[in-house]
């Protein structure tokens, strides 16, 4: 261990995890899910009789699945045991845990592992999951919607039914499912979903919209979910620049606004200014409720 300490002192080995080091070099190349993966494969190792579940379970199936998640691990416990969580380890208290092996660690599977996050978590965090699962093809619809009224004692079951109820395979990316489970929160929910209209100026073109609304008077209002890397990521820009990309943005709005449809929109940080996101909702007359 001594050797160890000096190397960390050094910083070429970092402690990722109590216990658990790894040499800076490597570690650094990994994003955040992947380190996670790396931690709960080493500790699967050290703890054989522990399952993972919750986030962490998430995290293992590749869901969509937020950077505030990856701690505590979260490892199942059987009722009424006097356990301590700390910010390293939870306990989900489980009396019959099912269980599967991904990448050689038991972690619970992928429909309990759905429902407690839903249990568990907000809304808008749960929802990114629950859609990935449905996008990737990792569970169907109808199983989806009928397995909570299959648990039978659970916390919070209103929140697992509505989080299972509003999931949908055509929310394109994690970012898009929290903002729909914020605007769920504060009333606005999403009437359609990745809706398209034709293009005025170039006729095989088309302007699909990442959510929609419909307002009484029959006009409508399209939300635009907007990302930092839908300006900055080469992947996402066909390598333009970001003044491109800003005027084609107002080009598409222009376009949209001829065929009656306004646009609202919202960025990933407003996701955390709810009342702020509301009134804006409420000045562009998205239907509440």
């Amino acid at each position: 261990m001594k050797a160890v300490s000096r190397r960390v002192k050094a910083g070429t080995v970092k402690r990722v995890y109590r216990g658990l080091y790894a040499r800076r070099q490597y570690w650094d190349t990994l994003n955040p899910h992947e380190q996670t993966r790396h931690i709960v494969r080493s500790l699967a190792i050290q703890h054989p009789n522990w399952i993972f579940c919750g986030p962490t379970a998430a995290i293992m199936y590749d869901l969509d699945c937020s950077y505030r998640f990856l701690l505590p691990i979260c490892i199942v416990a059987k009722p009424r045991t006097h356990v301590r969580d700390t910010p390293q380890l939870a306990h989900y208290s489980m009396a019959h845990a099912e269980s599967t092996i991904v990448d050689g660690v038991p972690i619970t599977g992928l429909l309990r592992t759905l429902f407690d996050c839903a249990a568990k978590l907000p809304l808008r965090f749960s929802l990114s999951m629950l859609d990935s699962a449905l996008r990737n093809h990792m569970v169907d619809q109808h199983v989806l919607a009928a397995y909570p009224h299959t648990v039978k004692y659970t916390r919070n079951r209103k929140a697992v039914l509505r989080a299972f109820s509003l999931a949908d395979a055509r929310s394109e990316n994690g970012g898009e499912s929290e903002a729909r489970g914020v605007l769920a929160e504060i009333g606005y929910p999403v009437h359609e979903l990745q809706t398209s209209f034709p293009c005025l100026t170039h006729s095989s073109r088309t302007h699909r919209v990442d959510f929609l609304w419909t307002r009484e008077d029959g006009t409508k209002i399209a939300g635009e979910f907007d990302g930092v890397r839908k300006y900055v990521d080469p992947t996402m820009t066909s390598n333009q620049d970001i003044r491109s990309v800003v005027s084609q943005e107002r080009e598409r709005e222009h376009c949209l606004a001829q065929q009656q449809v306004d646009v609202v929109r919202m960025f990933y940080d407003e996701l955390n200014k709810p009342k702020q996101l509301a009134a804006k909702l409420e000045a562009k007359r998205v239907p509440h409720g």
